[in-house]
């Protein structure tokens, strides 16, 4: 292969710009070009193309976000706009591509693969929620900013004797409340994969003396009735606060960087070498390479987290 397509689909993740950083530095060693692709799928219908180089993309790895911008397509979704593509690519010379993004984005790498296009994708998403992998890129970041965050709230908590339920991002999985949870000793944690009962959290919140965190996954819908119904039995004040979209913004964790990076090379060997269909994870810190059909299967906390881990943390 001479020339390689990269793109960042999706929500943004800490560590996208890593990747492309490692992918753009491994192509150059070995005499391939790397055109990114400019605002996801969307650009790549609309042919927006980039050449990308090193001194392009020198001093990214730190940066949050994606210099490539990113979408979510609902035209790529069209059987008929992806009939385009595979011209589109040959008319512009590029021979594969890098796909960097979530389980939707891992979806269109492999409908881009029943076109006859080698895809290799990266694992960009903070829910850390795809499959063969310890890590996906973004996810790190994320819990630390809502670590921070909950942190600060817990000083108010405390001043005030106040009651919070603190929404971090995790539509289908719990990893990030689990480690927010953990790593600054909340009351409760409540997650997708094993959701609390009303009763089970009025318990623990009726039994708490002062102050109470509550961390609470999105994947488990909106606390707001829950929080209402406990402002009227319990005759506490409780508030709800939303982290939301800052946990995909900022400088990206040292691991995230790491991690996006040796992705970013490892995916530019592996399509370039004629291996393709397949997403680059870690394992031990290692680049594996993971079919997409294990890839895009649900992730779950692992039983241990589940099963011990969690329990413990809510009985305190």
């Amino acid at each position: 292969m001479k020339r390689i397509g990269i793109l960042t689909s999706g929500g943004d993740s800490p560590g996208m710009n890593a990747a492309i950083c490692g992918a753009v530095i491994a192509a150059e060693q070995r005499n391939i070009e790397v055109i990114g692709v400019r605002n996801g799928f969307d650009g790549l219908l609309e042919e927006q193309f980039l050449p990308l180089s090193s001194s392009r993309v020198r001093g990214i790895n730190s940066l949050g976000g994606t210099i490539l911008g990113t979408s979510r397509s609902d035209r790529f979704l069209l059987p008929e706009w992806r009939r385009r593509v595979p011209d589109t690519l040959s008319s512009t010379g590029i021979d594969g591509l890098i796909v960097i993004g979530g389980n939707g984005s891992l979806r269109g790498a492999m409908a881009l693969e029943e076109a006859g296009i080698p895809t290799v994708g990266i694992p960009g998403t903070i829910d850390n929620d795809l499959g063969g992998t310890d890590f996906t890129l973004g996810f790190i970041t994320a819990a630390e900013t809502a670590v921070k965050a909950v942190r600060r709230l817990t000083d108010v908590a405390l001043s005030e004797r106040g009651i919070f339920f603190v929404e971090v991002m995790g539509r289908n999985s719990g990893y990030i409340a689990m480690f927010v949870g953990l790593a600054t000793g909340a009351d409760f944690v409540n997650i997708p994969e094993a959701p609390a009962t009303s009763e089970e959290i009025y318990t623990k919140i009726s039994q708490a003396e002062g102050s109470a965190i509550v961390i609470w996954a999105e994947g488990c819908g909106d606390p707001s009735p829950l929080a209402e119904w406990l402002r009227e039995e319990l005759n506490r004040d409780i508030e709800i606060s939303r982290i939301g979209h800052l946990q995909r913004g900022g400088t990206p964790a040292t691991l995230d960087s790491f991690l996006g990076f040796t992705m970013g090379a490892a995916a530019l060997y592996t399509i370039s070498e004629g291996r393709h269909s397949i997403m680059i994870g870690t394992r031990n810190l290692q680049p594996v390479e993971v079919p997409y059909e294990v890839a895009i299967e649900p992730n779950p906390l692992p039983p241990y987290l589940q099963s011990m881990l969690l329990p413990l943390l809510n009985s305190r």
